[in-house]
Parts: structure tokens; C-alpha cells; sequence
């Protein structure tokens, strides 16, 4: 089956958990042997991805592209030209740029609501924001046949918003790539985190929930932790790291790697004190595919059932106490085999094996149908 795949970002590299989720979702069915194009906005890559997964590109004109751009109407157009027998749009933004065409040429599109955006921007309380994405996401939602939801709480919200059904198709991870290994020596001596006990966050530090995240860890809960554990260590990932995060005593800030498993693998601890955003963290089941013990807010672990032994709970006002114990306490980096067993349910293939692709691609798009799954 010839598949569709478009993005209003960037794909390639994966260094987001949008791009990481629509280039995991692309990877699967082309090793279940589909025939998939992924139009991402940006430069065209210098090389693609394994497996082959045919990566195009267009310009992105900011975040009005998103949902007006004149360069993937363009591109979107040669491929639908190609005949593909679907589309999955990541994103309601492109909404008015997608259905129509689509809609005349006979594909069918699925949605692949990676939040519900609305509620999103009104959680972020940006209500202007949220209307305006919310017209966008009600006509994607009305005109797509099927729709996949990353979490329960999304497909609740997705039925009370827009009166459908949704498929659930948790945000995965790739086993054979995040896996427990021994620390880094090399890393740990050049963050001078050798022989320290580490704590570690990560994910794009542009994001607003995430820099929030950081704060809190990093001028509320970090000095007690460093009281409590002189060892200790706190390692920061991301792009666009705040400055304000820099020369606080025993945070390393590294900024933007381009290994982020290695960095994973250094750590006795994975912190994610989130209390905003929407959608499932993928820096989770990262975390716990690498056999890392992770501590997160109830809403930071959303789509991932705690278990106590690798993924653990504490929120906001006994969070550094917790974290504080699991330095002293927890198991070496990668040897927590629970995180590990609790990841394995995430594992991209069989996640995506739910879905019956072959039907969805078969039948002419058409208003309030419902995806067929064998979930």
C-alpha cells in the first residue's frame, strides 16, 4: 500500500517528540511493508532514515505556514498526483489545505490527533489560539475517516469535542535502539559527572511546559535534592536551554546532542515534573526502554501506567524528597528491569499491528467513519 504521511515541522532529525512520533509511525509501516513518502516542512535532509522511508520537503513561512502555504499545497499536490491510497495527517493544523484535495481525488485521510490541540492551547491558556486551532481540528475530525489518540484522556476529549470515535495508538518506542547499555565513561568525564549520582531531564527546552518542568526542578526542587545528596548530579538535554538554568551548582546543562540514547544511559534517575502540556511523553517509554528508573508528575507519565518499580509518581510538593531518596537508593543506570518490561508494551510494531492500515486504505474517505482495529 502506497501511504501519505505530512507534517507541518520538521521530520528529520527526529529531535522532537512530534517529528519522533510521525517518523516512528512512517518507519513501522514501511518495515510492514508499505510504500510511505513523509512530507515534512524544512530543508531537504542530507540523508534519510532507516529503514528507507522517502523523506520531501517544503518550506515552512513560520507558524501561519502551519495552516495557509502556498509550498505544500505545491508538494502536497505532486504527491497526491502519485495516487496514494491514504494520507495521514500529523496535526489538524493543515486541515483546510488537506481535505479538499484529497477529498477529490478519492484518498482516504486519517488523523493522527498527537494531542488534542484545543485543549492544549487552552490548558496553555492561549484562548484565541485555542479557537482558532479548534475550527481546524473540527474539520479534520469531521472530514477524516479514522482518527488515532494517543491517550484515553484524548479520545475522551476527542468525542466530546467533535462527536467521534477514536483509535488508540499510544506513542511507541524502537527496542532495538533504546536499550539498556553501560554508561558512557567518556560523557560522564566530560560533564564531570563521574562517580556522581545522576538525574537527568530532557526534551526540547523551546516548549513552554518544558521549561516550566525545568524551573521547578532546577530552583525549587534541585537545591534540596543537592542538600540531601552532596553526589549528586543534575544533566539538562535539549535544544535551547535557558540561561538561567546555567551556573547553578551541580547542574550540567549539555544543550542539544546528537545521541540522545547515550545521554539517557548515564543517568540513575530520569526527573519529568511536568504540569502542562497535552498528548504522552515520549521521553518516558525512552527512558524505561533504556531499563532507567523514571519519577514523574501524574500528568507527566499521562498514557503510561505507573507500576512503582520502574515508572514512579510523586507530584510537585514531595517531588524532590522522592527524588532525593532515589539517588541514594535506586538501581544502577540501565539495571532496572521493570522500566524495561513496562516498555516492551510500547514497542512500535506491535502498537501498530492494531490498526487494519490495508481497510483504511481500501474504503473512500467519508465523514464519521470509524477506523477498523483489531485493538
Amino acid at each position: 500500500m502506497r501511504i501519505l504521511a505530512t507534517s507541518p515541522y520538521r521530520v528529520w532529525p527526529a529531535d522532537t517528540g512530534p517529528a519522533a512520533r510521525t517518523l516512528g509511525i512512517a518507519r513501522t509501516l514501511r518495515e510492514m511493508g508499505h510504500d510511505v513518502t513523509l512530507l515534512g516542512s524544512g530543508d531537504s535532509p542530507a540523508r534519510e532514515p532507516a529503514p528507507p522511508v522517502r523523506l520531501r520537503s517544503y518550506a515552512a513561512h513560520g507558524r501561519l505556514g502551519h495552516f495557509t502555504n502556498r509550498d505544500f499545497r505545491r508538494a502536497y499536490r505532486r504527491e497526491l498526483a502519485e495516487r496514494p491510497d491514504l494520507v495521514i495527517s500529523s496535526y489538524p493544523y493543515q486541515a483546510l489545505m488537506l481535505v479538499g484535495p484529497a477529498a477529490r481525488a478519492g484518498i482516504p485521510i486519517v488523523y493522527d490527533a498527537q494531542n488534542v490541540e484545543a485543549e492544549r492551547f487552552r490548558g496553555l491558556g492561549r484562548p484565541l489560539r485555542a479557537r482558532v486551532v479548534r475550527r481546524a481540528e473540527a474539520l479534520l475530525c469531521s472530514r477524516a475517516q479514522a482518527i488515532l489518540a494517543v491517550t484515553v484522556e484524548d479520545q475522551a476529549l476527542l468525542e466530546r469535542y467533535y462527536g467521534r470515535r477514536s483509535v488508540l495508538l499510544p506513542n511507541g518506542v524502537d527496542l532495538a535502539r533504546f536499550q539498556p547499555a553501560a554508561p558512557d565513561r567518556g560523557l560522564l568525564e566530560r560533564y564531570g559527572l563521574r562517580d556522581r549520582r545522576v538525574a537527568l531531564f530532557f526534551g526540547s527546552l523551546d516548549y513552554g511546559p518544558n521549561r516550566d518542568a525545568l524551573h521547578f526542578l532546577v530552583h525549587e526542587a534541585w537545591p534540596v535534592v543537592r542538600d540531601r545528596v552532596p553526589a549528586a548530579g543534575l544533566l539538562v538535554v535539549g535544544r535551547h536551554p535557558p540561561e538561567w538554568a546555567r551556573g547553578v551548582p551541580g547542574v550540567v546543562v549539555a544543550g542539544p546532542v546528537d545521541d540522545i540514547v547515550a545521554h539517557i544511559r548515564l543517568a540513575h534517575v530520569v526527573a519529568v515534573p511536568l504540569a502542562g502540556g497535552g498528548g504522552m511523553r515520549l521521553k518516558v517509554v525512552e527512558a524505561l526502554a533504556c531499563g532507567q528508573t523514571v519519577l514523574s508528575t501524574r500528568f507527566g507519565a499521562t498514557g503510561v501506567p505507573a507500576d512503582g518499580e520502574g515508572l514512579l509518581l510523586a507530584e510537585r510538593d514531595e517531588f524532590a524528597a522522592r527524588l532525593a531518596q532515589l539517588l541514594q537508593d535506586t538501581p544502577a543506570p540501565g539495571a532496572n528491569a521493570a522500566a524495561r518490561r513496562l516498555a516492551a508494551g510500547f514497542e512500535w510494531r506491535s502498537l501498530m499491528a492494531r490498526v487494519d492500515w490495508k481497510a483504511l486504505g481500501g474504503r473512500r474517505a467519508r465523514a464519521g467513519a470509524t477506523a477498523p482495529s483489531t485493538a
